[in-house]
């Protein structure tokens, strides 16, 4: 509790993705290795990409191509870190559209360095397009359909990976309260506590369960020039309940705030579509609005843990707080 209050009266520092690695030293000779390892050639040049909040992505040009390197942070134990990397193998291998895995010169998909404190990476070949977030829209009708077709074949994965606690996870909607609710205003707790009363209501450990992806959202769905659609950033997939996936598309991906589809309508749309690929059952389509109201409040509370408690006082946190806040405004305000 002292150090929640020491951050609660102090002005958060921003944190950048070189924060969140062990290693301090130069960064352009762990590149150097890198490209050794993966015999990609030697880099011309490298640029670290700034948003996201657990590791560090860096694209990397070399006269082979272009391609990016996930350096793992160090949160991340080299269990979690072999299990992120045998997700990504199990998605390529199900014909998910996720950027080509690079192997080293021995065969392996993860590089660690011993001459830079041991920090671990993946490398992928660099996909032109540009995520949903930069588009700064919702996907129309044929790319919705695109990434329904993607979640059904991620929802069909046969993997059920080790369990990873994920903070932002909607199962874990009363936990980050009790984390955040002192940073909360008054007059948007009330609308928190009817999302979560209504997701209390749901049996989920009875509804049916899958490999999810988890974070089907903007910053992670990519519309590819080449015209399909690809899903980045696997971190936090685990074995949840299959409309999780749902519910954050309709909160997130589908969200548009000057668009005139409400939740409901969102939620609507994905069952009809999902359905026709994976048969819904009638607790699923009962339970999905509500599963998705509490994804909404999630995105709201969770940009507080990131900016009063974690110090992320970045822009990209301020847009998941607006859009917490204006998504459970709209749903919940006039109810």
């Amino acid at each position: 509790m002292e150090d929640i209050e020491k951050t609660k009266n102090m002005p958060p520092e921003k944190q950048t993705p070189l924060d969140r690695l062990n290693y301090s030293g130069e960064l352009g000779v762990v590149i150097n290795r890198l490209a050794d390892a993966y015999d990609i050639g030697s880099p011309a040049s490298f640029s670290v990409i700034g948003i996201g909040y657990e590791d560090c992505n860096v694209i990397i040009e070399t006269p082979d191509g272009k391609y990016v390197a996930k350096i793992f942070s160090k949160e991340r134990n080299q269990e979690v870190i072999e299990r992120y990397s045998t997700i990504m193998k199990k998605a390529v291998d199900a014909g998910v559209n996720h950027p080509p895995l690079i192997k080293t010169g021995g065969g392996e998909v993860v590089y660690s360095d011993g001459e830079a404190n041991g920090i671990s990476m993946v490398l992928m070949k660099f996909v032109d397009g540009q995520t949903f977030l930069k588009l700064d829209r919702a996907p129309d009708t044929e790319e919705r359909q695109a990434v329904i077709e993607q979640a059904a074949k991620v929802n069909g994965i046969d993997y059920r990976p080790s369990r990873l606690f994920d903070s932002w996870a909607i199962p874990n909607i009363k936990t980050m309260f009790e984390k955040v609710k002192q940073f909360i205003q008054p007059e948007d707790i009330k609308l928190v506590e009817q999302a979560i009363a209504r997701f209390v209501e749901i049996p989920v450990e009875s509804l049916p369960h899958a490999f999810v992806h988890g974070d089907f959202t903007k910053a992670n769905i990519m519309k590819g020039k080449d015209g399909k659609i690809y899903i980045l950033d696997f971190s936090v997939a685990n074995w949840y309940p299959r409309i999780q996936e749902l519910a954050v598309i309709a909160a997130n991906l589908l969200h548009e705030e000057s668009g005139s589809l409400s939740l409901r309508d969102r939620t609507e749309l994905i069952l009809a579509e999902y359905d026709k690929l994976n048969p819904l059952t009638p607790e699923e389509k009962q339970h999905l609005y509500s599963y998705a109201l509490a994804g909404v409040a999630m995105e709201f509370m969770g940009s507080h843990q990131e900016k009063f408690i974690k110090g992320n006082a970045t822009e990209e946190t301020e847009y998941w707080l607006n859009l917490g806040r204006n998504g459970l405004r709209k749903e919940l305000a006039t109810k």
